[in-house]
């Protein structure tokens, strides 16, 4: 069985071995080079010896994963991703096809045909009405794509599994918060029942995408420069885009605790819960300095609905959804 965790920024893969855990990560990006002539279509094959790539009907060379970022920073551009917003992107022609080659690079075929796999899906987003927006069309192109390697896969809302992996010493209740680099995901469980998912749009991507703009930078040496850490956020930096960084990252914590208080206060599914509960986030976006920090004092300043015992992160934040997508494969029929 397998847990999978299909994400905007990475496609993370769960599995037991033995009593342990073992993960695999893949970078969910591409990048694409047309050579001009057949000589330099023979050099650039010859160049890309050891990287992972398609080569199309059409010539052009497909650079997957962390290869596509390190040759879109080496060329000052920006890689491509066959996701949007956690959904597959409707904006990229090669999505689909990019997407299956990366699926099937980091599951593999099924060791026997049937084998369960469950895979994660985003909420609705309460913060856009967008027809691009479609998780139904996107959870039935993850599952045909998996099938097709052999998988009986089903699909989990992404922060659900977020409190499979963190809460089970509070009895599965409590509040999770996926912060991927599309969107932010967050679901409010009791005793494991899931009473409120929902989704903000404003996440990782945003923060590069602005950083990109006021600082004049391709959104990817941007994600390099960010994911290099050495900056805490809301607070001064010498970098300029560090600095940029760490401010639209203050920026979206405050967009995020609003819009979390928001859409609970107030909310007829809200439990009544009878002692304070307690938050876990996760996500690669979580990981920045001084970010749970931050989203403990905006949910107070925001006048969060809910009475908190503490806002946690999770133990391992990049792997915990594609956890909890295995613990949900685990006890399925």
């Amino acid at each position: 069985m397998i847990g999978l965790d299909v994400g905007t920024s990475f496609i993370i893969a769960s599995s037991y071995d033995g009593d342990q855990i073992v993960f695999k990560d893949f970078r969910d990006a591409f990048y694409v080079i047309k050579p001009t002539t057949p000589i330099a279509s023979k050099m650039v094959e010859k160049g890309l010896k050891g990287k992972i790539f398609i080569k199309d009907e059409n010539g052009s060379f497909i650079i997957l994963g962390k290869d596509a970022i390190e040759k879109a920073v080496e060329r000052n551009e920006t890689a491509r991703r066959p996701m949007y917003r956690g959904v597959v992107s409707v904006k990229e022609k090669e999505a689909r096809k990019v997407l299956a080659y990366i699926l099937k690079e980091v599951v593999g075929k099924a060791k026997k045909k049937g084998d369960k796999l469950v895979f994660c899906v985003p909420a609705q987003p309460v913060d856009q009405e967008d027809d691009d927006f479609d998780v139904g069309y996107h959870e039935d192109v993850v599952k045909s794509i998996l099938s097709e390697v052999g998988y009986d896969a089903r699909s989990v809302n992404e922060a659900e599994a977020l409190c499979y992996a963190e809460l089970e010493d509070k009895d599965y209740t409590g509040i999770g918060i996926s912060c991927g680099a599309g969107m932010t995901n967050v679901c409010v469980v009791l005793n494991g029942e899931p009473t409120v998912v929902f989704s903000t749009t404003k996440s990782g991507d945003w923060v590069d995408r602005m950083s990109a703009v006021a600082t004049g930078e391709p959104d990817s040496v941007v994600q390099v420069e960010k994911e290099g850490g050495g900056f805490t956020v809301g607070e001064p930096n010498d970098n300029p885009v560090l600095s940029a960084v760490a401010s639209y990252y203050d920026r979206l914590v405050e967009y995020t605790a609003k819009q979390l208080s928001a859409a609970l206060a107030g909310h007829k599914a809200l439990p009544k819960f009878k002692d304070p509960i307690r938050i876990v986030v996760a996500g690669g976006t979580s990981q920045a300095d001084g970010y749970i920090a931050k989203l403990n004092q905006k949910l107070l300043e925001a006048e969060f609905p809910l009475p908190i015992e503490v806002v946690k992160h999770a133990e391992d934040p990049l792997h915990s959804v594609s956890k909890g997508c295995l613990i949900a494969a685990s006890i399925l029929d």
